[in-house]
């Protein structure tokens, strides 16, 4: 019943109207129908007989509308609602044919109808004609219930009312009203101290107002019939071209919420609609910018998160190779080690000593990354005279360069050349891993070449720092990768024991000083990496 009551428009707290059982309706319309027989009884005599015969009616239709407005809405499925209605109907016949009919013999008001009537069977016809008005009514209620459902749901119905609201309210203010002024007024003109009160007032309500009454609503149905289908015809139109905007605008709206963030509704007139879709527009850029942001960030944290697993993962190996090959020397250490020490002992010593020199730069490497990227690194920014950090980077791996690898370390530098804006300390850092990987990847008999110069084409003056080698170079599909943490290209020896560190640390502290790395490398020919640096001012 809730269910039926929520749809038909019937406030949940409405404890009076379409609340009762049936049987307790027809009851309630049965004492009132005494009533009303009681009162028929008491004019019977007093009045002429048309006014009898209207109270008749008025009993009749009273009852009825009683009935209909108190028995509660049926629910379950629309066959169940129209036998149940059906059935109150048949009872509400029956029961006033009897309640009135048969009680008005017992009680000897028979009197109310004959003189109303030239015999029983217009008085019986009434009583039984209360439940087919009853269904009737009840019929069109559920019509007016199902326009109220269309007019909650779609704005376009609910506007079309309001219009047809207004055509009805004045009809009835300005039509019904004129109607029935004349007969109130003849009422309250009476001289109330000369006349028989009830027989008066009751024939002229009867016979005046009763009847204009009626003849004004069969007129209201007829013009109503006539005059509302144009208006709504009308309203609908009317009504249409704001609705329809409304329409594509709950369009997008659910577009939108399905994901499709391009959506837009083209903005028309000048009205609150179009301040509405103008604003729909401008919030929908809003937050298509910020969740196309949004997912700029996630899938940038995405890969950070996953670079830094790898770098864990990458940190992990390569400080458990050098930790394993100390281990492993100190294992054999103690184990050949009796009261005499072991022939391999120095040279052992020298292994353990360059493992724990690689142990340290890795640690210090990974150390000045992570200050790079937690934006904590201290640099002190002044003019640095490049071609100095050059030939002492030169002067102290050259020899070793020779030694080791025979391969030949130079540095060309002009006399005169213009100060860089650099930490010295850090630029020596740059320049020393870069010389270190030249000379890994340079075979025996290789050269690597440092030098430096002034950029020509800038406007702004920046210094070119390059260090040049003939080694294997660099695949092609490796060069956009060179630059990351622990990466390792396809021409990476087996016997290379770089931790992969050194190219990614030369361009944090690159950018870092305000400067910017590249390289140019050809395989078989040899690598060209280039650190562009600012010009000290003045």
């Amino acid at each position: 019943m809730e269910n039926e009551n929520r749809l038909s428009g019937i406030s949940p707290k409405n404890r009076f109207f379409f609340n009762a059982p049936p049987l307790r309706a027809i009851l309630e319309a049965w004492l009132l129908g005494l009533v009303l027989l009681i009162v028929l009884s008491q004019l019977a005599g007093r009045v002429i007989a048309s006014v009898l015969g209207n109270g008749w009616f008025v009993l009749a239709g009273g009852t009825g509308i009683w009935c209909v407005l108190r028995t509660r809405v049926p629910t379950g499925t629309w066959r169940r609602r129209m036998l149940w209605e059906l059935g109150a109907g048949l009872m509400l016949s029956l029961s006033m044919l009897a309640g009135i009919i048969g009680l008005g013999s017992v009680l000897h008001l028979q009197d109310a109808w004959e003189l109303a009537f030239v015999d029983r069977f217009p008085t019986v016809m009434l009583m039984l004609g209360i439940g087919p008005g009853f269904v009737m009514t009840r019929a069109g209620l559920r019509v007016w219930w199902y326009w109220n459902r269309l007019r909650r749901r779609r704005m376009l119905w609910s506007l079309t009312h309001a219009h047809l609201t207004v055509v009805v309210v004045i009809w009835w203010v300005f039509g019904i009203g004129l109607v029935v002024v004349g007969p109130l007024r003849e009422i309250l003109s009476y001289d109330w101290y000369t006349i028989e009160l009830l027989p008066t007032l009751a024939a002229d309500l009867l016979t005046t107002l009763f009847p204009v009454l009626m003849v004004a609503l069969v007129v209201t149905g007829s013009l109503l019939i006539a005059v509302l289908p144009p208006s709504a015809l009308l309203s609908f139109w009317v009504a249409r071209k704001t609705t329809r905007r409304l329409e594509r605008l709950t369009q997008a709206t659910a577009a939108f919420r399905a994901g499709d963030y391009a959506t837009r509704v083209q903005v028309q007139g000048e009205d609150e609609v179009a301040v509405l879709q103008n604003d729909f527009n401008a919030m929908a850029e809003d937050l298509e910018r910020t969740l196309t942001a949004l997912k700029t960030e996630r899938d940038k944290v995405t890969h950070l998160l996953e670079a830094r697993r790898q770098l864990v993962a990458s940190v992990s190996h390569e400080l458990r190779t050098p930790l394993a090959v100390l281990r492993s020397y100190l294992e054999s250490i103690q184990r050949n080690w009796r009261d005499v020490p072991p022939a391999t002992l120095p040279q052992d010593l020298t292994v353990m000593e360059q493992e724990l020199n690689r142990l340290q730069r890795l640690i210090d490497d990974l150390f000045t990354l992570s200050r790079v990227e937690a934006g904590g690194l201290a640099l002190t920014l002044a003019p640095t005279d490049v071609a100095v950090v050059i030939q002492r980077c030169v002067t102290a791996l050259a020899p070793l360069a020779w030694e080791r690898e025979r391969v030949e370390l130079l540095a060309d530098t002009p006399a005169a050349l213009p100060l860089a804006q650099a930490d010295a300390g850090r630029l020596e850092q740059v320049l020393t891993n870069l010389l270190r990987n030249a000379l890994r990847h340079t075979p025996p008999g290789g050269l690597v070449i440092a030098r430096a110069g002034l950029e020509e084409s800038s406007e702004t003056g920046r210094l070119r720092l390059e260090v040049c080698d003939t080694g294997e170079g660099v695949a092609p599909e490796d060069l956009p990768y060179i630059w990351e943490r622990f990466y390792r290209g396809v021409n990476m020896h087996q016997d290379d024991r770089g931790a992969g560190l050194g190219l990614a640390l030369v361009k944090e502290l690159t950018e870092a000083m305000g400067g910017t790395v590249a390289v140019h490398s050809v395989v078989g020919e040899g690598s060209c990496f280039t650190v562009m640096l600012p010009q000290a001012e003045g």
